[in-house]
């Protein structure tokens, strides 16, 4: 994240006060780093190769013995899955660790959620304050705030773009292919 936008959030966090609603700071980051920031905090699923890994986890450590057959398997994968789209690879290894390590039962996706909820809500403040500052920026230059949400296709691309221009190259390689592959299966048959 561009140090100028974390430096701004940082000190939002450091003043937040429930009775205090939050204000943009005096002096706002640039525009640009508000909108690499945004792209920064834009929820990306995760793989479904994380997805699948930490289920199995979760499936040995609390159901060794439950056999399923496969359709039941990949159709009861596919409703975690949908549960929790917004979690991302980080989140969803942290909340399997955290139930694996806590729990006596299998979770359900709505308490394997909660593990994380925190981590969930942080960003989402971070996000819509990264918004509020871009309206506040544009709003002080006297144009029009932007109303139009990114595609998943767009965030992908920015992403990509982000990580290249950080010199992150296996990043960026990582979410050109996920990018690749959104593409194939948009395209009609």
């Amino acid at each position: 994240m561009p140090s100028s936008v974390a430096r701004a959030l940082r000190q939002a966090e450091d003043d937040d006060h429930p009775d205090i609603p939050w204000q943009p700071p005096a002096v706002l980051p640039p525009a640009e780093a508000l909108e690499v920031a945004l792209a920064m905090l834009a929820p990306r699923p995760a793989s479904d190769r994380v997805v699948a890994s930490c289920f199995a986890a979760l499936m040995i450590a609390f159901e060794p013995n439950t056999k399923l057959s496969p359709e039941a398997t990949r159709l009861r994968l596919q409703v975690w899955k949908d549960a929790t789209a917004d979690l991302g690879d980080a989140l969803w290894q942290e909340a399997t660790a955290r139930a694996i390590r806590t729990l006596k039962w299998m979770p359900k996706p709505a308490e394997l959620r909660e593990m994380v909820r925190p981590v969930l809500e942080a960003r989402a403040l971070r996000r819509r304050r990264c918004e509020r500052m871009l309206a506040e920026q544009s709003r002080r230059r006297g144009a029009p705030v932007p109303v139009e949400e990114a595609t998943p296709e767009q965030r992908l691309a920015i992403t990509a773009a982000l990580y290249r221009k950080h010199e992150r190259h296996a990043d960026a390689e990582r979410v050109q292919r996920r990018l690749d592959d959104f593409l194939k299966r948009k395209a009609p048959s």
